[in-house]
């Protein structure tokens, strides 16, 4: 898998993190009876690819700051 290095100042990297744990606490928490089932789905697979995103993100910055 080819890769893309970012150069982002720290501050910057918790805004992402607080983002994506934003965006996986929404999926969560939606109503499930107040969207389509195609919105679900797309939802349900969104929330495993941003979960591997944020967990790898949080374990690179936690390497370097630590936990955050």
């Amino acid at each position: 898998m080819e890769t893309i290095e970012i150069k982002l100042p720290y501050s910057e990297v918790t805004l992402v993190l607080d983002a994506l744990r934003h965006y996986i606490n929404y999926i969560e928490n939606v109503n499930e009876s107040e969207i389509d089932e195609d919105t679900l789905a797309d939802l349900l697979n969104d929330n495993e690819n941003v979960k591997a995103v944020e967990k790898q993100i949080s374990s690179l910055y936690s390497e370097k700051f630590g936990e955050y």
